[in-house]
């Protein structure tokens, strides 16, 4: 049986991280500001087979696909020591659902698992200002997940958790403003020479149209509200990454048990936190091994997930005649608040405490303009109901690229955010 709540959830599938990577891409074979006079045209397509074998909701195949069209401009010549630079993009996403038609998981398998259709991503101007303050300054339509909370080496897994944590994308009324239903946004960032960055950014607290479909439907509305976030992020040779993020919604929410309260009256108090530690752990001959270990946190009295854990192991460079495959092992555990289930167990549903999803996955370039992915994902207590049997899933993912510029993007990598398809 699923209830709204379930339905909203599984909007939410599709919420994440293409923001945070450098999209791979057909674009002019020169660099733009230098040799394209600022401007450059790319487009991008992923493909991605999953069949679930057994578990879940019911075994299937689910085919799923992307393709992105941008516009970037860049110019350093209208100021003296600033840059001014500009992006606009737009996105057709389709197919299947591996997690809401075959295995209902709270997380996500797919991370460019979406609704049909065309959407607007982003079209943002963006005024760098200078060497000397390191300092940006972004607005317009945002994904939030760009550069806010955006991984390193997670960024190889497909998983959705693993580009922004359950916890965060499953949050709001409508979820953040991230892909793929993006809002109104701006976004301070700097840096310092010590290896210390920070931004902070403030976006629609409720993106989308009333139905969160919309292609390009933008609204500032004060009832809804707006969510900032801020973070602090270290990298150095010896660290990839290590972050600490807070977020907070300025708008008021029903408490997700206000059915078991006399007195339900929207509240504020939505907010939470993550962190962030990516390091390399060392090599053997060319081999590089790293992990990363990411915790967040959210306010169990408006969001059915409150705590989230993501671990992840990968190898590369094991391979002189292919040094850039890459194999990696990850985890990703989402626990369900006690509201939350008091409020299931209300309306006669019973729940697991958490999910947790496994997935092991290999990149290869077949070619300069081609990459395989193919993986295997386990996950324990689908949608945490305990009438749905463990999930095995099997699945390739295919990406359309220019040149090398795959490999980068494979380590930061496209969509994702959590499926939340059958939290009872």
């Amino acid at each position: 049986m699923r209830t709204p709540a379930h339905k909203f959830l599984i909007r939410l599938a599709c919420a994440g991280w293409l923001g945070s990577v450098a999209l791979p891409s057909f674009a002019q074979d020169c660099e733009v500001g230098v040799d394209c006079p600022g401007f450059a045209l790319g487009a991008a397509y992923s493909g991605d087979l999953r069949r679930n074998t057994t578990g879940g909701l019911a075994t299937g195949n689910a085919y799923s696909q992307m393709l992105t069209l941008s516009a970037d401009w860049r110019n350093e010549t209208l100021f003296s020591e600033s840059t001014l630079s500009a992006n606009a993009s737009v996105m057709y996403m389709g197919g299947d659902g591996i997690s809401a038609e075959y295995v209902g998981d709270l997380q996500g398998l797919n991370n460019i698992e979406a609704d049909s259709g065309w959407r607007l991503y982003q079209v943002w101007t963006e005024f760098a200002f200078g060497n000397r303050s390191h300092t940006t300054l972004r607005a317009g339509v945002l994904d939030l997940n760009a550069e806010f909370d955006a991984p390193e080496t997670l960024g190889l897994f497909v998983a959705a958790p693993h580009g922004i944590g359950t916890e965060f994308s499953q949050t709001g009324s409508a979820g953040p403003s991230i892909w793929p239903i993006t809002g109104l946004g701006i976004r301070a960032a700097g840096a310092w020479d010590n290896g210390f960055e920070w931004r902070f950014g403030v976006y629609d607290g409720a993106p989308g149209g009333p139905e969160g479909d919309d292609f390009s439907h933008i609204h500032v509305s004060s009832e809804e509200g707006a969510l900032t976030v801020g973070e602090l992020a270290y990298s150095s040779d010896r660290v990839n990454k290590i972050s600490f993020g807070a977020w907070s919604y300025s708008a008021e929410f029903e408490r997700i048990d206000a059915a078991l309260l006399t007195d339900a009256a929207p509240q504020t108090g939505n907010r939470g936190f993550y962190a962030l530690v990516d390091v390399p752990l060392g090599s053997v001959g060319a081999a590089q091994f790293d992990g990363a270990l990411r915790v967040g946190a959210a306010n169990a009295d408006f969001n059915p997930v409150d705590r989230y854990t993501g671990l992840a192991f990968t190898a590369s460079g094991f391979w002189a005649e292919r040094p850039d495959d890459a194999l990696g092992i990850a985890i990703a555990y989402a626990r369900l608040g006690d509201p939350y289930r008091a409020a299931q167990a209300f309306d006669g549903l019973a729940t697991t405490s958490a999910e947790v999803s496994y997935e092991l996955v290999y990149s290869t370039n077949l070619t300069p303009w081609l990459a395989l992915r193919p993986g295997l994902q386990f996950v324990q207590n689908p949608g945490a109901d305990p009438a749905l049997g463990d999930a095995w899933v099997i699945g390739l993912r295919f990406e359309v690229s220019k040149g090398g510029a795959w490999q980068q993007a494979a380590r930061r990598e496209v969509p994702g955010g959590p499926v939340v398809g059958r939290v009872n």
